[in-house]
Order: structure tokens, then sequence, then C-alpha cells
């Protein structure tokens, strides 16, 4: 997983703004710093800017890297479609 961050498309980061401002209540789906792949039920606090990277920031005080954001709730972030996240067991 690359360390370098890389700016999301601004229409997801639109979405993510209008459910921070609701203080939503969502499943995430994202990559962790180490690269593992969680799910997490978290409410939305804010978007947050440190340098050039930005995070979002959950009630339980958790940022999570924009870039590294997956899906929100049934919203997949681009770059990833459905076929991501269908199972390859045959």
């Amino acid at each position: 997983m690359s360390s370098a961050y890389k700016p999301i498309d601004q229409n997801y980061r639109e979405l993510l703004e209008a459910l921070v401002a609701k203080r939503a209540a969502t499943r995430l789906q994202f990559y962790s710093d180490i690269g593992e792949f969680l799910t997490l039920h978290a409410t939305l606090k804010e978007l947050a800017q440190r340098g050039e990277e930005e995070y979002l920031v959950l009630t339980t005080g958790e940022e999570i890297r924009l870039d590294r954001i997956v899906r929100v709730d049934d919203k997949p972030a681009p770059g990833y479609d459905e076929s991501f996240f269908q199972c390859d067991v045959r």
C-alpha cells in the first residue's frame, strides 16, 4: 500500500462532507495504515487536514485517511466498483 497521499475525487469528498454534517452513523470499509482491510460501524464527526493529508474523524477519535476509504455504506469510493466486493469463491 502506497504511503503517499492521493487526493480523493471531489464528488466523493462532498458525499463525505454531507454525511459528516448529519453526523451519520455509517458502515465504513477502508485500509489501515498497515494494509488491513477493515469494516467499522461508526458515527462520523468531521473532516480534518494534517499537512497535505485529509482524514475522516470518527466520534471514537479514530482517524481514517480519505484515500484509504473503500466504501461508505453502499457507496464505493472511486476506483472500487462492485466487482471489488464480490467473493472469488467459485
